[in-house]
């Protein structure tokens, strides 16, 4: 982060002057955890939940840093998070990881060690669409000296505010689309070499001949016709499972089909709350069939109260 009018003007200086260049590591993977959930995994969600028991995790590629980049040639290193919705707002933790994960398989029962609560960076989290900054500058200068410390980020609430809920976009989100990015300022890698002169244009070749047309091959016999296809299904019903979220809960619910039927669709309901209504917060994560034979729906009560849902099933016998 620039901390100060002198440091913007001396960075301004190096990019004016040649003498630096900026770019982004990729992200490479980034998921969130919960406590209150140890065994699920929330790799292929669009948001990066922290508070409530949710913890999250980022690391970046660092092998397209230029060849023979060095920790002395970083001049700045700044974590960029968009701020997609802010449940309490407070302030959270940026803390180096000291253990390996992988997006599709990390939970909270495995999750790999961080550096320890108050070692990191505080920044503050206040209101949602908009983004915070991280300097990371420390940091990153210790995974290019050793690349095989670089396990990654973890996003915990701050030991000043373990009250913050806050909600951050991932690489998985198709709406808003505004991915974490490692933003990094390198000093020149070596003076600009003088351009060579330009070569002669060589002489233009002949062209050759155009090339006879082949014969059209004879018309083959037409194949016979395939048997008529049978219906698709039939035995058509509704199925649902009702159950009550707590609030500030991560749900899952899973309406199944009878044996021997497929799903064809689903969805979820939430009953009429009367004065409540116009107060029902719900994140809608996913719906989709979770398998051949059950509708699967996640979803977030951000309430202060419980909320009854139902998840829906349309199944049908497969012919």
């Amino acid at each position: 982060m620039i901390r100060s009018r002198r440091d913007l003007t001396a960075l301004l200086g190096l990019l004016a002057a040649g003498s630096a260049m900026a770019l982004d590591l990729p992200l490479q993977a980034d998921a969130h955890i919960n406590a209150s959930m140890p065994s699920a995994n929330f790799g292929a969600l669009g948001t990066l939940n922290v508070g409530n028991g949710a913890n999250a995790l980022l690391r970046f590629d660092l092998a397209t840093l230029p060849a023979g980049t060095t920790a002395a040639k970083l001049v700045k290193a700044n974590l960029i998070l968009y701020v997609n919705r802010v449940g309490a707002p407070g302030a959270i933790e940026v803390l180096g990881l000291n253990g390996a994960w992988a997006e599709g398989s990390v939970t909270a029962a495995n999750q790999p060690p961080n550096a320890g609560a108050g070692s990191g960076i505080s920044v503050p989290v206040g209101a949602a669409n908009q983004y915070i900054s991280v300097d990371l500058t420390g940091l990153v200068k210790q995974w290019i000296s050793n690349p095989g410390s670089n396990f990654g980020l973890a996003l915990t609430t701050a030991l000043s505010a373990p009250g913050t809920v806050a909600f951050f976009d991932s690489k998985e989100n198709t709406a808003t689309a505004h991915v974490a990015r490692l933003d990094l300022t390198l000093a020149d890698q070596g003076p600009k070499g003088d351009t060579g002169a330009t070569g002669l244009t060589g002489a233009t070749g002949a062209k050759g001949a155009t090339g006879a047309t082949g014969a059209i091959g004879a018309t083959g016999p037409a194949g016979i016709q395939g048997p008529q296809g049978q219906a698709g299904v039939s035995g058509h019903q509704r199925v649902s499972a009702t159950t009550s979220i707590p609030a500030s809960f991560l749900a899952t619910l899973v309406a199944s089909c009878p044996s021997g039927k497929k799903v064809l669709g689903g969805g979820v309901q939430f009953p009429s709350l009367g004065s409540q209504l116009d107060q029902l917060k719900l994140v809608m994560h996913q719906s989709y069939p979770s398998s051949d034979s059950s509708w699967q729906v996640y979803f977030s009560n951000t309430n202060a109260f419980a909320v009854q849902a139902t998840v829906w099933a349309i199944c049908a016998s497969a012919l």
